[in-house]
């Protein structure tokens, strides 16, 4: 046996050992304590009880410009009264007038983690009953297509999947209807 091949064996011997502990290791593991974690103590999301408390004035509504309306319909925000709960739904009026003077109002839940939306009341100053409450409203999902729900949340309310703040999204309506006053100006 010759010297290279000696050498050689001797280098691939102390080589090998060393490329097989070569394992790629997460710098950051040691700051990592997996040992915390435990699935039994996530905490499902829980919808808090909402009740109507204000119903919407005309002096409060703004005009919100939707391309998934209908052409003979306006849809409107009541800017003063939303809320978003601890539960991050977005609570708030929309009333929809058409241009035969039909009005109805409903006091709506947007929730932007799953995109859907509930609808708690309906209101119509014309009828007999104005404020109907539904009593156990659910759950809908607004991205189906041609929703305006599904347009004013993406647009408005909703910052991915998170609740605008409502100064937020009464600047964006204002700002988008024309009768926002810059504070830059």
């Amino acid at each position: 046996m010759s010297f290279r091949n000696v050498l050689f064996k001797v280098l691939f011997g102390l080589i090998l050992p060393v490329q097989a502990l070569a394992v790629e290791v997460d710098p950051y593991e040691k700051y990592l304590d997996h040992s915390t974690y435990n699935e039994d103590l996530d905490v499902p999301w829980v919808e808090l009880e909402t009740q109507v408390k204000q119903l919407p004035r005309d002096e409060d509504l703004v005009e919100v410009e939707l391309a998934r309306l209908p052409p003979s319909m306006k849809l409107y925000i009541d800017l003063e009264n939303i809320v978003i709960g601890k539960d991050d739904v977005t609570r708030v009026w929309l009333v929809a007038r058409s241009s035969s003077g039909a009005y109805n109002a409903t006091y709506e839940g947007l929730r932007c983690a799953d995109r859907t939306y509930k609808v708690y009341a309906y209101y119509n100053p014309k009828r007999s009953t104005p404020l109907r409450v539904i009593e156990l409203p659910a759950w809908k999902d607004a991205t189906r297509s041609n929703n305006y729900r599904s347009e004013l949340m993406e647009d408005f309310v909703c910052s991915g999947s998170i609740a605008e703040p409502p100064s937020d999204i009464a600047d964006n309506i204002q700002r988008q209807a024309g009768s926002y006053d810059s504070p830059y100006r």
